[in-house]
């Protein structure tokens, strides 16, 4: 096998290391992924700088190393200069780089999941990105396997018109009223919540922000996928805390 290989990857996260070197995060599309570390990026003349940005959407090629790969050539396919120069996008697209580093594991390449990051990065600036990170949450549920059961109570099959319903991330689904036994803790989702939810599965993105969703059902949508992510991913991602 070559130790030099060549990637399509998202920049994650870029920690600084020693006097001039930096530890990154990528997310790619062929590997899945992959801790690397880009030697003298931090030097005014470095020529990896530009691709390596958190944030940007890069070509690189890596050397494969015992531990960590290295980075021996970036190029940015696309920047997303506007992530970076609005608070509001700008916690949007930490929050879902986080969420996706902490989501997938090692070297397991995903194609849809990295176009869905891909798409979700280029939707924030052109607007609601709330809306966008629940695009995001939902499908990247979705294609890790924990979708939720949204149509009905799955102990006594009851239909959403029967409601309130409690999403119980534990059984991985909704649960009516008279089958939760104990409501404490967990999230209630109206009929209308349940179904917005469903739809972002197979809503196309020109047709997202057509969506008329009110304050109550966004607020709904936000406690009912943090608890449910809070669950599977068993910890609380600080940028959720920000936004």
């Amino acid at each position: 096998m070559s130790k030099i290989y060549s990637v399509e990857a998202l920049i994650l996260r870029a920690r600084d290391y020693g006097e001039a070197d930096k530890i990154l995060t990528l997310y790619t599309r062929e590997q899945g992924k992959v801790s690397a570390i880009a030697k003298g990026v931090r030097k005014p003349k470095s020529r990896l700088r530009g691709g390596v940005q958190p944030f940007s959407h890069s070509r690189v090629l890596l050397y494969r190393g015992p531990s960590l790969d290295t980075v021996t050539q970036a190029e940015a396919v696309q920047a997303f200069a506007p992530l970076r120069e609005d608070l509001t996008f700008l916690s949007y697209a930490s929050y879902l780089v986080e969420l996706l580093e902490c989501a997938v594991p090692e070297r397991e390449p995903h194609e849809g999941i990295f176009r869905l990051a891909v798409n979700c990065l280029e939707l924030f600036p052109e607007g609601d990105p709330e809306l966008v990170a629940r695009l995001f949450e939902m499908r990247l549920i979705y294609y890790l396997g924990y979708q939720p059961y949204l149509i009905g109570c799955m102990k006594c099959g009851g239909t959403l018109e029967a409601g309130p319903f409690y999403l119980d991330p534990g059984i991985g689904g909704l649960v009516c009223r008279k089958c939760s036994l104990d409501p404490h803790g967990k999230t209630r989702v109206t009929a209308g919540t349940a179904s917005t939810l469903n739809g972002l599965l197979s809503l196309d993105k020109k047709s997202l922000f057509r969506l008329k969703i009110s304050s109550g059902t966004r607020r709904e949508m936000d406690a009912a996928l943090r608890s449910y992510l809070e669950y599977y991913l068993a910890r609380k991602l600080k940028s959720r805390r920000v936004l």
